[in-house]
């Protein structure tokens, strides 16, 4: 069996929800204040983390997760402009405007509309690998 010291602060918990306080008091005090001191443990290392870097560790993921470059946010962003763009030169197109071009003729109608989709879906999907490679590309050279 580990020592009371060995348990992380999750496992001493999970013992105190689960011991029977009245059978076994010493046990229960000895992993109650075990318990507490690794809680003021780490709260000594989160101060001193606040100290050097300003930012909590819960400020400093929920930041980090909020501001990951993937290429799904890539794609997404391309799709809310280039994709935009291309939307409403399909919508002019089904109106009659000749804005959509397929297989060298202006369409009109649905087929301009379907067309313009299909071309906004992958001048997004270009795009979007494009910059998110960039910045891939661009990470290792700030890295050396």
């Amino acid at each position: 069996m580990k020592e009371v010291e060995n348990y992380t602060i999750q496992e001493l918990q999970e013992a105190i929800d689960g011991m029977d306080q009245e059978k076994y008091p010493e046990k229960y005090i000895e992993i109650q204040s075990e318990l507490s001191r690794k809680k003021v443990k780490v709260q000594e290392l989160n101060d001193r983390i606040v100290k050097l870097s300003g930012v909590t560790p819960l400020q400093r993921t929920m930041d980090e997760g909020q501001n990951t470059f993937t290429f799904k946010r890539c794609f997404l962003a391309c799709c809310c402009s280039i994709g935009l763009l291309w939307l409403l030169l399909g919508i002019l197109g089904f109106f009659g405007f000749g804005t959509i071009i397929a297989n060298g003729e202006q369409v009109h109608g649905i087929s301009a509309l379907v067309s313009a989709v299909l071309g906004g879906g992958i001048s997004c999907l270009i795009f979007g690998f494009m910059v998110w490679l960039g910045e891939k590309v661009l990470r290792i050279f700030e890295g050396a």
